[in-house]
């Protein structure tokens, strides 16, 4: 990823002067998960993040460069066609992390700023642990004390369930979706309480914290159940996930608005399940991670991510412009869906 940045870094100085005119963006759709100065375990060895003033410097940038939308400017460009402003950025997280709460809105309100905020409903008021935010806990406790014995257990349960690994870490790292019950049974064996840790550190947004974002004026968005990556996924599995969420999601918050951000990637999802979710009927506009490119289903918006990896907003916009102007050349800057 650095190796890519750097060169698409290189290529956007040359032709940073003209990108705009040259490639017409005028929407810009970054994304983070979460901001904090503290050390996150729960997410610590899963993917880096920013502090409170890398991302005030990011906002700072965007507002500089950018104009501000919301969720509805959106809905209502793509509806009627209302225009929306010649450089617009609308501004989304995923994973509803508490941190939302406790730190980005506050910052948001201060400088005007609507967001969305993508969730998965099964994490909402802290009932369980994301699969993969439990891997994360696992890792940490592997760097301190346990024995030579309970290692030994842990490398061949994760044998059991295919993962070869001389690291223990890194093997509990690799966890899959569809072994996401392996965690929980490894926590058994190093004493480590995930429910206790819900209780303690209360990861994720509570429903209260979630009313509150929508009365100060945020947007809120379904993120499916529990975060799988949909390309490991049936199609009847993506859409139960998908359906089922944004069924909670818009009911439990009476929205009369449905918007969908894909967990992880949208990768190999097919034109048959926005079929099925379109005549659903509950999904008004849904997002994916692709970067600054066109996508062949309508009402289906890539983003790009303002943490991987952790530099300035200034480099990263400039690295997926210039991004965006290779796969112009190449002729690959739009997703067709099979």
């Amino acid at each position: 990823m650095i190796k890519e940045f750097v060169k698409y870094e290189i290529v956007s100085r040359i032709f940073q002067s003209i990108s705009d005119r040259l490639m017409r963006i005028n929407l810009i759709v970054p994304y983070y998960h979460i901001v904090s100065d503290e050390e996150v375990l729960h997410v610590k060895y899963i993917y880096d993040y920013k502090n409170i003033t890398q991302f005030k410097d990011d906002i700072d940038f965007l507002l500089k460069h950018y104009s501000p939308i919301s969720l509805f400017d959106l809905l209502g460009f793509l509806k009627t066609g209302r225009s929306l402003p010649e450089k617009a950025f609308l501004l989304t997280f995923d994973d509803g992390f508490r941190e939302m709460y406790d730190i980005v809105a506050p910052i948001l309100l201060q400088k005007g700023i609507s967001a969305t905020f993508f969730i998965n409903s099964d994490f909402i008021d802290n009932k369980t642990l994301c699969y993969q935010h439990k891997t994360s806990i696992l890792a940490e406790r592997i760097q301190k004390t346990i024995s030579v014995r309970g290692k030994k257990g842990i490398q061949a349960m994760l044998l059991k369930n295919g993962i070869e690994c001389n690291d223990i870490k890194s093997g509990i790292l690799s966890i899959k979706y569809h072994q996401k019950d392996l965690p929980d049974k490894i926590a058994q064996l190093m004493n480590v309480d995930f429910d206790g840790y819900l209780r303690r550190v209360k990861p994720y947004l509570t429903s209260n914290h979630i009313e509150i974002l929508i009365k100060q004026g945020c947007s809120i968005g379904a993120h499916s159940l529990d975060h799988p990556l949909y390309s490991l996924l049936t199609l009847k599995e993506q859409v139960y996930q998908t359906i089922e969420s944004m069924k909670f999601i818009r009911r439990k918050f009476c929205l009369n608005y449905g918007a969908f951000a894909f967990p992880h990637s949208d990768s190999g999802v097919t034109r048959q399940y926005f079929t099925q979710i379109s005549d659903g009927g509950l999904v008004d506009i849904s997002f994916g991670t692709g970067g600054m490119i066109k996508d062949t289903i309508p009402n289906h918006i890539q983003r790009f991510s303002l943490e991987k990896p952790v530099r300035p907003a200034k480099k990263i916009v400039a690295y997926q412009y210039a991004r965006k102007l290779v796969r112009q050349v190449r002729g690959t800057d739009k997703i067709v869906r099979a």
